[in-house]
Order: structure tokens, then sequence, then C-alpha cells
């Protein structure tokens, strides 16, 4: 790879702009210490600020991270040089004091935070006679008590207080800063809602991203989530017409002056134009526009303005002249951008928020704005909405509905981006909304498809194959269609809101013409048979920014509302489920690095890291009814447990180097060969956390699907091609072999070891179709491969192990909903259901790869002959 080729993920607003990419580099091609270089469309070196993200087993570079602002005009390339870096024209500097406190200076912006009360201390826009602006968490809970026909409603007010603050990075051209705390309650000495900040600051650019995560801590029965918000402290001076609100709707802009230059005759004075239209100051002179100044001066300063997005199809804006007085309707509108902004002379400030009308209901609020201090707050969980309730959806378990209940929402978490940007002059509103509308995409520098084929950094198993006569065309138009298909079916179905967006639903109900939401767990489907690997692979694949953002959102939900931060079930996640965090079986799956991996190096998400990391002891959590021997052995499955704790593994391998954790990757694998049918055995072992040892236990003692359907394939065909055990590689063929077998051949095969007794636990081939291929590709069977390739054509079925209907070229076919039988018109797909969508398309992408390698070592072979 001589230049690694660049551009833009999707089209950005800005000419210039804050940008974090991840590069990936085959393993040799790059060693520690060693420059690179990027480059734009001319040649001409571009600085960026870079570190290492991951390695290859050999220690060198599989993955850097560069930093920088940069032109989205241009594409660009990197590579490995012995060129001069370019000099920064813009640098920024932080520093941190001894009392913890942490200051970072740019030519654009001045910031500071420290520990206590204040999030950010002041944020000051340098080059300007601007205000400094200080920024203050808030949470409220609401608790409810009703006693004899009285409904008693108290809302208790929270505010954050930082505890530790870590510079993560300094410089030169991007400095990161990692705020840790609680809430405090304003009457009490308690605190709930641990938080963790991130501020992104970048050399020349006006603009602060800021990444919020909150973990909740307090009591479902009684604590009722009624706000969260960060509020933007400010200075106003100046005259009342000349401070300006605005907030970004659908397509355009809410705008208005505190104090509008409307007059009572109707005319519109020249001013008034300037001011509504161009979005800027102006000037009125005392003498000249004395009747004017009369009128305006005479028209009421409205100092509230407020806009709540309540739902994702329903905004309404409001507003109100003080506190004393009623809020009146101003607008309402569909879908925001989610920006809100205050200019005045002395601070001109705006925000916007990621996501916004997704994770409804969110609000932004500009308060005060007629006084001194206004304030710019931005409502994650808006306390205009209802409060949000965490308890179960029943208070009995239904052993038909599948899943027992364990409604546990202590350690669950969420993730939201703010950007912040100070102007240096009044923008007018077409600036502010292209900054909400880059606020909604994603600011990413991607290589083609092709190079994240070539280095490899993900494996090989998945790549399509390189001769289109090993792609079956319906199967891939199949594959992409399905993908559209989830896409689509998020706006069709309206699964959006604050703890929602990111998921879909688990199997389908076609007699109420609706997902089984209500359903025990056939309802969200919280990363049950790896969906997530589904939407990654694609995208690399494609390199389609739709796929992208549904990617992006799944594991932002994923990685944080169905998985523990803290507590009892710390490191575990929740399986599928009415509540995402309902179900009885909490466990490593659904918590396991290998679902996020693809976002983190892509992109270099810093909470991203932090989740992988947290998850990488989870094999020492305890998981409900979990027996610990007396040599300090639990029970573990090959499949999905050791393989997740595998996945959390590789990644501490790669990311830090640490042989620790790749030790225990191999010890258990030296165990599995001790065992009788090696991979094929248990699936239950007993497993000691502390040295990674896992102890033979019997034959066919739970099912072997299981083993498949939850990233065990993916994870270990990695693994296989860093590890270069050729006898782990046979394990995995054997594996394949005694699934594709009758009861007779395994019996056979065995010794007796399979047998009538536990034959059972093969069942659900059609999950791990992709074995079977392995089994072809690896001993060259192709009787195996055929019977692989036979599976994936299967007929769609009520089962959930097959995938929705499809004509003979791949095309879902729809069918109409008749407009009485559902609220509104819908389309549905005849026998869809997210577990047999998500592992039909592994199964198809791995075993069309399969069978190319399979022919081009058989055409080796042959040719050696």
């Amino acid at each position: 790879m001589s230049k690694l080729k660049l551009h833009w993920l999707t089209a950005r607003k800005a000419t210039q702009t804050a940008v974090s990419f991840g590069t990936p580099w085959s393993q040799g091609a790059l060693l520690p210490g060693e420059a690179v270089l990027l480059q734009d469309e001319a040649g001409t070196g571009v600085p960026v600020q870079t570190r290492i993200n991951a390695y290859w087993p050999d220690g060198s570079v599989k993955w850097l991270l560069h930093s920088g602002v940069l032109d989205t005009r241009q594409t660009y390339s990197v590579s490995k040089g012995e060129n001069a870096r370019p000099a920064a024209t813009a640098t920024l500097s932080a520093s941190q004091s001894p009392d913890g406190s942490v200051t970072v200076e740019s030519s654009l912006l001045s910031c500071r935070v420290a520990p206590g009360s204040t999030l950010i201390s002041s944020i000051l826009r340098k080059q300007t006679s601007h205000k400094p602006v200080s920024a203050q968490l808030t949470a409220l809970i609401e608790n409810r008590d009703e006693q004899e026909g009285i409904e008693t409603i108290s809302i208790h007010k929270l505010n954050g207080v930082t505890e530790k603050i870590t510079l993560e990075e300094a410089g030169p051209l991007r400095a990161v800063v990692k705020l840790e705390g609680r809430h405090r309650y304003t009457n009490r000495e308690i605190s709930r809602f641990p938080f963790v900040i991130r501020l992104y600051f970048y050399a020349g650019s006006d603009e602060i991203r800021m990444v919020h995560s909150f973990a909740f801590d307090a009591d479902e029965h009684t604590d009722y989530l009624k706000g969260l918000a960060v509020h933007f402290q400010m200075e106003a001076e100046g005259e009342l017409w000349n401070r300006h609100v605005g907030f970004a709707g659908d397509t355009g802009m809410f705008y208005e002056a505190v104090q509008p230059m409307y007059t009572y005759s109707g005319a519109v004075h020249p001013v008034y134009e300037q001011q509504q239209i161009a979005g800027q100051f102006v000037p009125v002179q005392e003498v000249e526009e004395a009747g004017l100044l009369e009128n305006v001066r005479d028209n009421a300063a409205w100092g509230n303005f407020r806009l709540q997005q309540d739902s994702c199809d329903h905004y309404s804006i409001v507003k109100s002249t003080n506190r004393q007085c009623a809020y009146i309707p101003a607008a309402q509108g569909n879908r925001s951008l989610g920006a809100a902004f205050f200019g005045s002379e002395s601070v001109i400030l705006s925000a916007a928020v990621k996501d916004f009308w997704q994770k409804s209901p969110m609000a932004l609020e500009v308060t005060g704005a007629a006084g001194e201090q206004p304030a710019l707050t931005v409502w994650l969980w808006s306390r205009y909405a209802e409060a949000f309730d965490f308890r179960a959806y029943d208070t009995e378990s239904h052993p038909f509905s599948y899943g027992d209940m364990d409604n546990h929402p202590e350690g669950i978490a969420n993730t939201n981006e703010i950007a912040v940007k100070l102007f240096g002059q009044m923008p007018g509103k077409q600036a502010i909304l292209d900054f909400a509308g880059d606020v909604q995409t994603d600011s990413l520098l991607i290589a083609d498809p092709r190079v994240y084929e070539e280095t490899k950094v993900f494996g090989t198993y998945w790549l399509p194959p390189k001769q289109e006569q090993y792609t079956t065309p319906e199967h891939e138009r199949a594959l992409l269609g399905f993908m559209d298909f989830y896409i689509q079916e998020v706006d069709q179905r309206k699964w959006y809101g604050f703890w929602d967006y990111g998921d879909v639903m688990h199997t389908y109900d076609h007699v109420r013409h609706t997902w089984r939401y209500d359903v025990g767990g056939f309802a969200w489907q919280n990363t049950e048979l790896c969906n997530t690997y589904v939407n990654w692979l694609l995208f690399l694949r494609t390199g389609d920014y739709g796929i992208f953002r549904f990617a992006r959102a799944m594991t932002r939900h994923t990685s944080e509302v169905d998985m523990y931060h803290l507590g009892a079930y710390a490191m575990l996640g929740s399986r599928h489920n009415v509540r995402h965090w309902g179900c009885r079986w909490k466990e490593p799956r659904i918590s396991m690095a290998g679902h996020h991996r693809f976002f983190y190096y892509l992109t270099g998400d810093e909470r991203t890291g932090d989740i992988m990391d947290f998850v990488k002891d989870a094999d020492y959590a305890k998981p409900k009814d979990q027996v610990v021997t007396a040599e300090g052995f639990t029970s573990v499955r090959t499949g999905p447990d050791w393989s997740s704790y595998v996945s959390n593994w590789m990644v501490q391998w790669e990311r830090y180097q640490d042989t620790k954790y790749r030790d225990k990757i191999l010890t258990g694998i030296a165990n599995l060969k001790q065992a009788p049918n090696r991979l094929s055995s248990g699936s239950h072992f007993h497993y000691n956390p502390g040295t990674g040892e896992m102890h033979y236990l019997s034959e066919g003692n739970y099912q072997y699907h299981m083993v498949i359907c939850f990233g065990g394939p993916e994870i270990w065909f990695e693994l296989s091609e860093w590890i270069e055990d050729e006898e782990f590689k046979d394990m995995l063929a054997q594996f394949g072999d005694y699934f594709a077998m009758t009861l007779e051949e395994r019996k056979l095969t065995s010794g007796g070891l399979f047998n009538e007794s536990n034959d059972q636990a093969w069942d659900g081939l059609r999950f791990a179709i992709r074995m079977p291929a392995y089994t072809g590709y690896r001993h060259q069977n192709q009787a195996r491969m055929q019977q692989a390739l036979d599976m994936l054509r299967g007929k769609a079925d009520i089962s959930s192990n097959t995938p929705g209907q499809t004509d003979d070229e791949g095309n879902l076919i729809y069918t109409n909903v008749p407009k009485t039988e559902y609220i509104r018109e819908i389309r549905e797909v005849p026998f869809v259901n997210t577990n047999g969508i998500s592992q039909w398309s592994l199964n198809y992408m791995e075993t069309a790869r399969l069978l190319e390698l399979m022919n081009e070592e058989g055409d080796q072979s042959d040719d050696n002959n």
C-alpha cells in the first residue's frame, strides 16, 4: 500500500471542519515511530496529530488515528513517508495544574475547567470583546406518592460535580479533556447519575465537541428521570433588539429578536429587515430615529424561548416575556435540526445536539434573554416531558414469552453528542443552519472498501469475493435488501427515543401487523445474533453512508443502554426483552467488545474505547445463578461465553499489546485441544477466570448453535489469522463437520460420545451454515461446501432461522397492509425476523468468501501437482 486514499464519508456544509479518523495498515507495513504523511489532492502536506490505536501481533501498526482541521473540498492520501511533516499554521496547547484544573488555549478559544460544581469555568472567543461562557450540569429526579386520593409529585434538583479531570491529549492540533463526577442533590448529601464528559478542542476551530455520558444508579421503583441538562451561562449587554434567539427547524430557522422591531403602523423599517432577515445587529440613531425607538422600546421583550421535540415527528416552540407570565405558542414543526442560538453584543453562541429528534424527548431553551445573565440550555431529557419510568412492564414473568424477567436498570447508560460554537460575529441564519446540518451528519474521512479488504484489519472471512463467479446475484440483492429494510423499518415503526434509538425489534407478528413489542423476549433485539456485525461488515463492503448511520446508532445504543456500566451486573449486558434491561439473563455476549471495535477504529471514539476496556475482565462478572467451585471454577459455554471473552481479550491485545490477555486466549485453546472433540466438546466447560483454564465436562451438554450465533465464527476466524495455529483451524473445521453430519455419522465419528441421548444439541444447522462452509474450505470438501450453498437457498418460513421472503431474483417481497388493519398505511415482508436475517446475512457473506478461498487453494494444489 504505497498511498492510502481517503474521501469524506458524506458532504459537509463547512469548508473547514474538525475531524478525527482512523487509517488501517497491513501487518508489517508500518512500524511504531515511523513517520506518515497526509497530503491533499495537489500533493501538499497537511498537518495532523497522529497516534497509534492498534497493533498487529508482530508489533507493527494496525490502526492510526489522525486529528486536525481539514478542507472538506479536498480528498486526501496518507502514506509512510520520509518527507518532513508540514508545520501547522494553527496550534493549541493544554496544561493541567496541581489543583486538577485544565486550561486549553488556541488562536480562537480559551477554556478552563476545574473540579467542582461548574462543568466549564469559562470559554472565551478570542479576537473579540465578547464575555466568557460557563457551563453546568443538572439532573432532575421525580418522586411520586399517592395517599388517600391525593397524588403528590416532588421534583428534586441535582447539580453535576466534577470530581476528576484527565488531560488525555494536549495538542498540538487536538486536546481532549475527560471530566468525571456525579450529580449531587441540592438539598441532601446524596449523589446519583455518575457522568463522564469529554471535551474536544481543535486548533483553528471555534467549536467544542462535547460527548456526554451518564449512568442510571437510582431506585427504579421511586426515582423517575425528569430532566438531564447542560446549561450554558452567558453575560449579555446591549439593546434588546440586538439580542437574537434562534432554533433550527425542519429546513429553516425560527429566528427572532428579544425585542422585535415591528411598528404599530405596520410599515417595515429597513433596520427591521436587516435584523430579521439578515440576522445582524442594527444601529438606531437616538435623534434621527426617535419615533422608531419609542415604538420598539414599547414592544414586549421576550425573555424565554423553548423548542421541545416531544416525539420523533413533532416539536413545538413557545416563548414568554418573564417567569411571572404564561408561555404562548410560537410555531410547530416535525423534525428539528437540533440547534439553538443566542447572539448579543457580548456573546454569540450556538449549541446543537446530534440525533436530536431521533432521541426525543429533548429540548432547547434560552432563558433570561432580556436580562444580564441569559442561559442557553440543552435538555437531553426534557424537563417538560413526562418523567421516564424505569420499572418493569409486568410484575411477573411469562414463561411462554421467551425469557424470565429481572428488570434491572441500575448501571445502564446513555451517551449524547453536543457541539458548541462561539462565533466571532453575527453569522446569519444560513450559517447557523449549516452548523446544525453538519452536527446531524458525520465528520469522517474513510478509505475505499478495498483498502479494508487489502489490509485485513478486520480479518478476511467477510470479504466480498474478488471474482463474480463466487457471488450469487440474488443473494447479494437480498443482503442489501434486508439492510435497506431495517433502515426503512426504523422510520416506518418509529423506533426512536432516548432509550430506544439504535435498536430494532426481534420478532414480527403478522396478525397484528406489528413487531412483538409487548411480548417478553420477542421485543427489542439487544445485539441478539449479532446484527451489529452485519451492519458494520456491510458498511465495509459498500462504504454506504446510510448503513454507517444505522450502524453507528446501533453501536451507541447497544454499548450504553443494553449493557451495565456499574452495579451488580457490571461488564455484562441484558438479553432481548420488552425493556432493554428487563431480561433475567445478563450475559457477556451482549456487552462484548467485538460489537463496537469497528466504530472505534474507524472514528477513534474515546467513549467506545472506554467501554471496550471496561469489559476486558467480564469473565470475573457474576451472572445470576452462577455457581463457583471451591477451586474457583465456574461454568461457561465455549460460545457465547468464552467466545465473548476472547473478543474482549483480542481488543486488549491489539490496542495495548497486552500479552496477559493473549495468554488467556492461548490457554483456553490449549485446554480445548485436550477435550475429546476439542471445540466440538461441551459446550459447557469449567472455567477459572484467574488462570483462563478450561476443564472438560462432557459432550452435548448444551445447544451448539449457541456457540455460533453470537459472533463465535467471526471472532475465531479472525483469531485464527492472528495466531496461525493450524490445529485451531482444524478445530473450527471439525466443528462445522460435526454440525453437518447425521446422527449416525456423529455417533460413529465421535466413538459414541455423541448419541441419541445428546444429539439434539446439534439442532439449528441453518444458523451455522458458514461452519460447514469452513469445513469445505479447510479440507477441500466439495460436499460440505455444497451443503452450505444449498441451505442458503432455503425458502423463508415461520421459523426464526430463515430470513424474510424474497422473489427468485432476491428482491424482498413487500405487501401493503390494509388501511384498516394498522394505524397508518404500512407495508411488510412475510416471515421477516431479525434473528434469521442476521444469521443468513453472515452465513452468506462468509460462505461466498470461503467458496472462493476453497477454489483458489484447490487451483494452487492442482498447479503444484
